[in-house]
């Protein structure tokens, strides 16, 4: 696996995100716009054990661990604090899903991640369409913003390009890994990970494969993911979909 820094670009890389299934997009926030995001998300992780249910977990607290001290996440996080779908990280973030789609955008799915400081949690290689029980098949462009510098010492995005060409790959639970969490197989050898600074921007197709290594700082390290789509939530009750959740019924994130 490889350490890359992609070079900045003056203007939206379209090619480089249908090449290889994923980009960063370089300075695309400013410090203002992730400090504003940061203290939204930050308290919704205070007193975590206490707020554990079936969309706020903490994917590491196995065993013994207390949830909140390995990786504590939140699955729509607006839901939690609605304030989060007025700051310029999403309204930039669902601008530029909007550019790519070529049509109007709506909010999908949010998710914020804290990396807890030296958490030897990673998150397990796989497709974002994995989670996407009862083969439901939503087109969305899938957003990464890391809310400070990140790299592979706490824990920066790692990608296989090229990868979003392939099908869905079976994914699977491992007995060793929290009840949630769904991995595949992925060769590690030509994963990239890109170091990011305060501002920038990943993205990736919900093909892409990719993966997350633990927390090696004394800092914790915040992120939160963005999917937008041309229907939005609305892209569940697609007939196909519909028909796919008749036939194994899930519960819908």
């Amino acid at each position: 696996m490889s350490e890359t820094a992609l070079k900045p670009t003056d203007a939206w890389d379209l090619q480089h995100y249908a090449e290889n299934g994923f980009a960063v997009e370089r300075g695309f926030f400013s410090e203002s716009e992730i400090r504003e995001t940061r203290e939204l998300l930050t308290p919704l992780f205070e007193n975590f054990a206490e707020k554990v249910g079936q969309r706020i977990r903490d994917i590491g607290a196995i065993g013994d661990a207390q949830p909140g001290t390995r990786q504590p996440e939140i699955d729509r996080a607006i839901k939690v604090c609605p304030e989060l779908t007025q700051t310029g990280v999403f309204l930039k973030t669902k601008a530029l899903a909007r550019e790519m789609i070529g049509r109007s955008a709506h909010y999908v799915f949010d998710h914020a991640i804290s990396k807890m400081p030296h958490s030897n949690t990673s998150t397990p290689w796989h497709q974002d369409r994995g989670y996407m029980k009862a083969k439901t098949h939503l087109e969305t462009v899938n957003f990464w913003v890391p809310l400070q510098p990140t790299g592979p010492d706490n824990g920066t995005l790692s990608y296989v390009p090229g990868s979003h060409a392939g099908d869905l790959l079976p994914h699977f639970r491992d007995s060793n890994l929290h009840p949630h969490v769904l991995r595949t197989e992925a060769n590690e050898a030509d994963a990239v990970s890109p170091r990011l600074e305060l501002g920038d921007l990943c993205l990736h197709h919900p093909l892409t494969i990719h993966s997350a290594g633990p927390n090696d700082t004394d800092s914790p390290r915040l992120a939160w993911s963005l999917h937008f789509g041309a229907y939005g939530r609305l892209e569940y009750l697609k007939p196909s979909n519909l028909w796919a959740f008749l036939r194994n019924p899930m519960t819908v994130s």
